[in-house]
Order: C-alpha cells, then sequence, then structure tokens
C-alpha cells in the first residue's frame, strides 16, 4: 500500500469541498564525498545528465506495478534532479582525482575525454514488497579524438522508505542516488587507473 494511498485519501478529502492543499518542493540531498588519491593526468567534460521523460515531468513519481505510473501532484521537484546528479557526479570524480581537470560542458573547452550519463529511474516504488525508492543510473566515457565509448556502467540502487511521508520517499532517493553516483565514479576511476 504506501504513500500513494495516503494520498489518495488526501484527493477524497478534497473532492468533498476541501480546500486546495499546499504544493511541496523538494531537492536531492547528495552530500560530498571525502578526498582521495593522486590525481591522474585526463581531463574531461561533463555533458548535461540526460532523464527520460517519467523522470523529466518534475513531479515525484511513483509505480503501483511495473506497467502503471503515477506522478504526485502537490509533490514536486525544487530543483530538476538530472542537474543535482550532474554536479554530485562531478564532485565525486573530482575527490577521486580521476582528472586533472574535469568541468560541465560548456561548448568551448576542449579535453581528453567526455562523460555522459542518464538518469532513467528515480521513483517510489510500491508493488513487490515493502515500499521503496528506486535509482537506476548510466555513465559511458568518450574519447574525444575518436568519439569512442571507451568504457560504460550503470547502477541500480534502492533506497528504505521508513516512514509514510513523501519526504521520507524523497531521503530514500537521495540514498539510492548517492550510493549509485559513488558506485560509478568508482568505477570509472579504477578503469582509467588501470588503463593507465
Amino acid at each position: 500500500m504506501g504513500v500513494a494511498l495516503s494520498v489518495l485519501a488526501l484527493a477524497v478529502g478534497l473532492a468533498c469541498g476541501g480546500k486546495v492543499p499546499p504544493t511541496f518542493y523538494y531537492v536531492l540531498n547528495l552530500p560530498s564525498p571525502t578526498t582521495a588519491a593522486e590525481v591522474l593526468d585526463h581531463t574531461a567534460v561533463l555533458m548535461p545528465i540526460r532523464a527520460g521523460r517519467v523522470v523529466s515531468q518534475g513531479r515525484i513519481v511513483y509505480r503501483e506495478s511495473p506497467e502503471q505510473v503515477g506522478f504526485y501532484e502537490y509533490h514536486r521537484w525544487a530543483e530538476d534532479p538530472p542537474q543535482s546528479v550532474g554536479r554530485s557526479l562531478l564532485r565525486h570524480v573530482r575527490a577521486r582525482g580521476t582528472f586533472a581537470s574535469v568541468v560541465p560542458f560548456d561548448g568551448r573547452t576542449r579535453a581528453d575525454f567526455i562523460l555522459r550519463g542518464e538518469l532513467s529511474r528515480l521513483e517510489e516504488v510500491d508493488h513487490g514488497g515493502s515500499v521503496r525508492a528506486e535509482v537506476e543510473l548510466y555513465l559511458e566515457l568518450v574519447d574525444s579524438d575518436t568519439a569512442r565509448v571507451v568504457w560504460s556502467s550503470s547502477a541500480t540502487e534502492r533506497g528504505a522508505v521508513t516512514e509514510s511521508a513523501v519526504r521520507s520517499v524523497v531521503a530514500g532517493m537521495s540514498a539510492a542516488a548517492n550510493k549509485a553516483i559513488s558506485r560509478l565514479a568508482g568505477q570509472l576511476d579504477n578503469h582509467l587507473r588501470l588503463s593507465g
């Protein structure tokens, strides 16, 4: 049953003559990582993180079944989640020393590599057991000279939803997104350090 039913009860109350509830706004809480190792010589630019249509709606997403997508009408993102993920990814990669320089794409900066990513899932899942948050993030590294993808990986993570409130869903999404970003940043760093 989950958070979606609580919101449905609220909607029924409104249909009986109640006033329109306020809209609540949320951001992903993605803490900065700790600084790590020796800085590598490569440079990179990070393209804006893409997002699927479901993620791009601006509202918190929930699924009551694998086929059914719902949106919370009065619970929205104050900041576009792909932007939050992109900034966090930059912090993680910089903290690991994966690149001598890594900056957001500005159309002018020349670098050895281009980082591209997609946030394909960021949602509350209400089926298949307990209510949880799920995040799926894909990242690839492209050689600027050859335009060839030299590394790619994806991470799917779950976050706990500890109470029947949307703020708890967003906390679970934040935890899952942070794990996905950290995992992919670590895999990317390992790839470049092993490949010399």
